[in-house]
């Protein structure tokens, strides 16, 4: 089925329609641009130059996807760069995401996101699959966010930073340092707040992995433990599945530190 076009919307030079693909009434889609098969501009959307997306994703009005990055640094005269976004995304209303800030650089949506009204998604980040980003969140550049994280409204994580896989951001947030895999962070009130039972349970996560992470959680976050001393008694005391090493993995590459945890007030 050939692609549908409102006779209000703009198409620029050099645009790849997919089968099906619906634009509404108002949208702008620049130049350089791939939109999978089966994806939806419902209207007033504005697909920026430089964009490739791909199938059933859906935009809201008011989404801008692929503009310039909001950074001192970026120089169009130096070459494009690029925003490239996976399958079966949505992007709610007011939903901004940057490219990247150097030639030939991106920033990289997977696939399954669900990105609510008017969240923000800055230069060079790379969010991974199945994330949510709820109303008003903030992402600033060259963040990393694993797949199945939740990102709280109103929440804010600083550049650079890095949110492990099914991490949990609570709302009214802001973060400076790393939130490891699994863990929920609150930034309102120092840190590392619990581990996320529910979603591993959601999940299908055996009920001896659960326990597994609820010990990183204790050794980590509630021993008063230093960083290396922690990893070296998950090391030793833990079995080596690979929950463990994907968590260890990630502390031991933190660039910005690890939220700290909470010795005093919650108990898993």
């Amino acid at each position: 089925m050939a692609a549908k076009i409102h006779p209000t919307a703009i198409i620029g030079q050099d645009v790849t329609l997919g089968e099906g693909v619906e634009i509404g009434p108002y949208c702008v889609v620049e130049d350089h641009v791939s939109i999978g098969a089966g994806s939806r501009l419902i209207a007033q959307c504005n697909v920026a130059s430089y964009t490739s997306m791909g199938e059933e994703n859906v935009l809201y009005p008011f989404a801008s996807i692929g503009n310039d990055p909001q950074d001192y640094a970026y120089d169009p005269s130096q070459g494009p760069s690029y925003t490239r976004i996976g399958n079966k995304n949505k992007f709610r209303e007011g939903v901004t995401v940057n490219r990247g800030t150097h030639a030939g650089t991106e920033t990289v949506i997977g696939d399954g996101c669900f990105l609510m009204a008017n969240a923000h998604v800055g230069h060079n980040c790379v969010i991974g699959n199945n994330v949510i980003l709820v109303p008003f969140c903030a992402i600033a550049g060259y963040c990393q966010i694993g797949d199945k994280c939740l990102i709280s409204g109103l929440s804010a994580i600083h550049q650079f930073c890095r949110v492990g896989r099914m991490a949990v951001l609570s709302g009214g947030s802001a973060i400076s340092m790393d939130l490891p895999p699994f863990m929920i962070g609150d930034g309102r009130n120092g840190g590392i707040r619990g581990y996320n039972v529910v979603g591993l349970r959601r999940n299908g996560f055996p009920a001896e992995t659960i326990r597994t992470i609820k010990e990183l959680y204790n050794i980590f976050f509630r021993q008063g433990l230093s960083m290396p001393n922690a990893i070296a008694r998950a090391e030793a005391e833990l079995p080596h599945i690979p929950e463990v090493e994907e968590f260890i993995e990630f502390v031991k590459t933190t660039k910005r530190g690890i939220l700290p945890g909470d010795h005093h007030g919650h108990r898993a």
